[in-house]
């Protein structure tokens, strides 16, 4: 039997017990409220084939305020950079060695690029603090959430700016819209501007969060126009989120999870990205812990969620590989797993 592919999970999140209280989303009525660390998502990767190469870390929505003038820098910025400086130290613990392949942490982008600077140094500062003068190539992008943002926040002219700066460093930006719980408004006014901003490396998060099992509100057809847009960048895709957009009628098929309904649901939202992008511009993620919550809607527990996507995806590779109208050498197909998200994030090769 040939091996798998090499895995590279390109979204995920980790929070300790102390952390709780600054996640901005984070009640004790949450489904996800407890800690979730490296050791409970790797019993939830446990069937995962050996070829797994680590994950890349996701930023995780932690509480922020924006500073009214540079000396308010650290305690406005407090949360997000020790989480920065968490995610750092565990690529430096022996036990985890070589797990951490990448870190997208928050960043201010809609400040622009003059706090985008007093931002990296503050990032440089926890690099010197965990490494010392050692370089670790771990600091691969940033994302900003548009999801939970005023309409109007992608088109300002210091949020260009911000864009700008994050192309000048060669780092990705990560986007997260909700195609599923709001209108296209978000990708209508952030396909320009993602365009505008010449050579920036973008990664659309969760397949745009589309609602599963129906058509956008605004169209398919639109949503697809937008899409064909956004291709036209140097864009990449991420094979990730699916679960979080289950819609509220799926239930469990006997003492099993639906997997066919589901596959069916995600290939209406995959087969026209995968056309459009091409197989060398989709990269897989578990949205761990977070895949967990619509999984659990259906199943009555979180367990399962991971080896369950992972199912899922591959079923939607393999039915579009077979059908056609995909641009995509088998390496692209192959890297899918893990690594096309090498050239995507600039991940450094082990």
């Amino acid at each position: 039997m040939a091996s798998h592919p090499m895995i590279i999970d390109t979204h995920i999140h980790l929070w300790r017990t102390k952390d709780i209280s600054t996640l901005a989303w984070e009640t004790p009525e949450s489904p996800l409220f407890g800690t979730y660390d490296i050791p409970r998502y790797l019993k939830s990767i446990a069937s995962t084939p050996s070829s797994y190469s680590g994950f890349v870390f996701v930023e995780t929505d932690r509480k922020y305020t924006d500073p009214k003038d540079p000396s308010e820098d650290l305690k406005c910025w407090e949360h997000v950079l020790e989480e920065y400086r968490f995610v750092l130290g565990l690529s430096r613990e022996p036990e985890w060695k070589g797990l951490v392949r990448g870190i997208v942490p928050w960043a201010p982008v809609h400040l622009g690029r003059e706090a985008m600077e007093r931002y990296q140094k503050l990032l440089d500062a926890v690099d010197a603090e965990i490494y010392g003068g050692e370089k670790h190539e771990l600091l691969v992008g940033f994302r900003y959430l548009l999801q939970d943002k005023p309409q109007g926040t992608a088109s300002l002219p210091k949020f260009v700016e911000g864009l700008e700066y994050i192309r000048d460093t060669g780092r990705t930006f990560d986007v997260g819209v909700d195609c599923n719980r709001h209108t296209l408004w978000q990708l209508e006014e952030a396909v320009p501007v993602l365009k505008r901003v010449k050579g920036l490396k973008i990664v659309l998060n969760h397949l745009s969060k589309p609602p599963l099992g129906r058509e956008p509100e605004g169209g398919i057809a639109r949503w697809r126009e937008l899409m064909t847009e956004l291709g036209e960048t140097q864009a990449a895709v991420k094979l990730s989120g699916g679960f979080s957009e289950i819609p509220p009628t799926l239930a469990k098929d006997g003492d099993e999870f639906p997997e066919q309904k589901m596959i069916s649901m995600v290939l209406d939202y995959a087969r026209p990205l995968f056309q459009i992008f091409g197989a060398s511009r989709i990269i897989f993620g578990s949205d761990w812990p977070v895949c967990g919550i619509g999984y659990e809607n259906v199943m009555g527990e979180q367990t399962g969620a991971w080896p369950e996507w992972f199912k899922i995806c591959t079923a939607v590779r393999k039915q579009l590989k077979e059908e056609g109208g995909v641009k995509g050498e088998p390496e692209d197909w192959d890297g899918i797993w893990g690594k096309n998200a090498l050239s995507v994030y600039n991940l450094k090769p082990q």
